[in-house]
């Protein structure tokens, strides 16, 4: 098991540059917890004490952020190999400071606090590289906020559903393309209501400006979209 495990976790961005050998003596002065979850679960829950850096090992989860009212926005999407909790590790905060949930049935890897970003006095092989890899993930989730904050300075839910396709139409290079995120998934993205956004949907293909079948979507007015 120890040896599927490194073997996994050396192909994540987390441990890139780290060699197998490295990781074997950093897991045994880290020692590493694993979790395991059933789908639908909650992995760690937003205001709850922070015990550790997260990486996803199995399945696939959302990172949520939930406001006082159970309204949920969705942070981002998690895949094997993904990692959660950077900055939050770092940080001053004692709590979560958003949810994790298991979208399958998931293992998640949990490294410990005190030992990653606690003031230790001694280091440990494979830290400094440990840490730059972090740096990159966490420059990387704050072009992620950016751009959720570009969304939430947008008015209207027209504007802001035609920013998320040409954001995917740009990405792909092509007019027909598989939505990453299902209905109820893309609400929780935009932080818009799921009817809201079906029926500005069901509108733009009345308008002919978009067609779609299921998670399918075809962009018929690229320019109309670009002026929405």
């Amino acid at each position: 098991m120890q040896d599927i495990l490194v073997n996994f976790v050396s192909k994540s961005p987390m441990f890139s540059g780290i060699s197998i050998d490295t990781i074997n003596i950093m897991f045994a002065y880290l020692k590493p917890e694993l979790l395991h979850c059933s789908a639908d679960s909650y992995i760690v829950v937003q205001n709850e004490k922070i015990t550790g850096l997260g990486l996803l090992i199995h399945g696939r989860a959302s990172i949520i952020k939930e406001n006082l009212t159970g309204k949920c926005m969705l942070i981002k999407k998690i895949k094997n190999g993904e990692s959660f909790g950077i900055r939050a590790v770092f940080s001053q905060q004692h709590d979560w400071p958003v949810s994790v949930v298991a979208r399958t049935d998931c293992t998640v890897m949990f490294l410990p606090r005190a030992k990653i970003a606690g003031k230790c006095k001694t280091t440990f092989i494979g830290r400094e590289q440990l840490l730059q890899n972090m740096l990159v993930s966490v420059s990387q989730n704050n072009c992620l906020l950016h751009r959720k904050l570009e969304y939430l300075a947008l008015k209207s839910l027209r504007k802001k559903i035609c920013m998320y396709l040409l954001e995917q139409y740009e990405s792909r290079g092509k007019k027909t393309f598989t939505m990453p995120l299902n209905r109820n998934e893309l609400a929780d993205f935009l932080y818009v209501s799921r009817p809201a956004l079906s029926r500005e949907i069901g509108r733009m293909r009345d308008e002919k400006i978009i067609d779609f079948y299921r998670t399918s979507i075809t962009l018929h007015n690229v320019d109309i979209l670009k002026q929405s």
